[in-house]
């Protein structure tokens, strides 16, 4: 139901949502938002009115869903001239999170003191506390004796702030560090690629020149037996002949 352009909430509508559990009416031009509301969404756990006209939060209007409500954000409303009902927040006993308007956190004013103080004497754990966009340290801000006169000087409610909130997501953080992890890992698999091509070249290297030199060496033997081969036609022995040593370069004289 956010940005809408909704002026107005019938309240017999929301009332036959008992089941409702997010309300969110932010960004609308509305003008006013009747106590009774919320009589019969008794199972709430967030109100958003940011960015609305309200001028106030009428005292009552959360107190039917004081048991299960635990987000209230009225904050980015430029008319609105007061926080709400302090007794209307201290009833809020599961309230984890309160967004006010900044123009409303003034601890000269006599409402959100009371709403401060009972957030810092709360014994279970306090909600976090917003004015405007920014986290606000409640045991930091009015914690001097102010008078809660109209004449006081506003005092900024933005000193020592701390936040617990997780720091805002980036998405694009995300996809730089996909694209680095994805440029590693191409290089990676190119190196191992361009080693893999490097030992097969040097593979078929070192097997050409190895059969280069079997080649060579067996021309070498072939050539070597039919050198032998020549010279032994040209011997003579006495065995073979059964003749002297003498009558061979005699015969071979004649033959010639």
């Amino acid at each position: 139901m956010a940005a809408n352009g909704l002026s107005s909430v019938p309240a017999t509508v929301v009332r036959s949502l008992t089941q409702l559990r997010t309300l969110d009416l932010a960004d609308n031009p509305l003008t006013a938002f009747d106590r009774d509301t919320l009589k019969s969404t008794e199972q709430l756990l967030s109100l958003n009115v940011s960015g609305t006209r309200l001028s106030r939060l009428v005292a009552g209007t959360t107190r039917h869903v004081a048991d299960t409500l635990t987000v209230l954000d009225i904050s980015r409303c430029g008319q609105l001239s007061a926080a709400p009902d302090a007794a209307d927040i201290a009833a809020l006993t599961r309230l984890q999170r309160l967004s006010l308007a900044a123009r409303t956190c003034r601890c000269d004013v006599i409402n959100f003191r009371s709403v401060v103080d009972d957030l810092r004497s709360r014994q279970r754990p306090r909600p976090s506390l917003l004015c405007g966009d920014a986290a606000v340290d409640v045991d930091a801000i009015c914690a001097d004796d102010l008078s809660p006169t109209p004449s006081a000087k506003p005092r900024s409610v933005f000193r020592a702030g701390r936040s617990d909130d997780p720091l805002p997501y980036n998405p694009m953080l995300g996809w730089y560090t996909a694209a680095v992890l994805s440029g590693l890992l191409f290089a990676f698999i190119a190196c191992v690629g361009l080693e893999k091509a490097e030992k097969h070249l040097l593979d078929k290297c070192v097997s050409r020149h190895g059969n280069r030199k079997h080649l060579q060496h067996l021309d070498h033997r072939r050539h070597s037996a039919q050198q032998n081969a020549r010279t032994g036609a040209n011997v003579c022995t006495v065995d073979d002949f059964g003749l002297s040593v003498d009558s061979c370069p005699d015969a071979e004289t004649s033959a010639t």
